[in-house]
């Protein structure tokens, strides 16, 4: 194996790990918990913070769905100019 792709395999475990701790630290919060929340002031907190993060996943596939799509589109454009050129 290349020492590239390992580094590269290796970034990847230890991105998936991060993310994996960062994610779930909350849940050893009786604070995130919804059924902790007694206030409405703390139902509305955790609600917001649902709703930012829904909107970041939301947000990322967008974009990512859209840059396919545009690379798509440019690439049929380019077929139609060619087609007409002949």
């Amino acid at each position: 194996m290349e020492p590239l792709l390992g580094v590269k395999i290796g970034c990847l475990f230890a991105l998936l790990a991060l993310t994996l701790v960062c994610g779930l630290i909350p849940i050893r919060f009786r604070w995130f918990q919804i059924n902790a929340a007694t206030s409405g002031r703390h139902r509305l907190v955790l609600s917001l913070l649902g709703c930012i993060s829904a909107g970041v996943f939301l947000g990322a596939g967008f974009m990512h769905m859209t840059a396919e799509a545009l690379e798509s589109i440019e690439n049929k454009i380019q077929k139609f100019m060619i087609q007409d050129r002949k």
